[in-house]
């Protein structure tokens, strides 16, 4: 699928999920499967199952009506689970406070992520704050979701 589809679908489904409270965390299309796996969660409580057939209807019947995709395709909607990955910049901004795994190829920290700037983040160890240029991260996740420094 070529990539203004996507950013056609991703348009789409924000809308779409913006009328019913959720956000979209990420999406991604297997050309050879066929297959549209959409992660959706939502600022307070999580998703359950009628949540995200709710949000499959939706979704496929704007897409249907759009004619985005030629033939079948399948629509998979789930939450990112507990241990979320870590892809944009919004995911960062969203996980902090989180305690989290950042892989920067030769080393690996994990820690509170403090802060998420335009570069850069900030990732607070036992033994301090690291500063982590995105682009020294190959992957990175939300490893608990512990709410730290929230206590009710």
């Amino acid at each position: 699928l070529m990539a203004e589809n996507m950013e056609r679908v991703s348009e789409i489904m924000r809308s779409i999920l913006d009328t019913v409270g959720f956000r979209l965390y990420d999406m991604h299309f297997n050309d050879v499967t066929r297959l549209l796996r959409v992660f959706i969660d939502k600022e307070e409580g999580g998703i359950t199952i009628e949540d995200c057939k709710k949000v499959s209807r939706l979704i496929s019947r704007d897409l249907d009506s759009e004619g985005i995709f030629e033939g079948q395709y399948t629509i998979e909607v789930s939450s990112p689970g507990v241990e979320r990955a870590l892809r944009r910049q919004e995911h960062y901004v969203w996980a902090i406070g989180k305690f989290i795994e950042v892989d920067c190829g030769d080393k690996k920290l994990r820690g509170y992520l403090r802060r998420a700037q335009g570069t850069h983040i900030i990732v607070a160890t036992d033994l301090g704050e690291n500063t982590i240029p995105y682009a020294s991260i190959v992957k990175a996740k939300v490893v608990e979701e512990l709410e730290y420094d929230k206590r009710r």
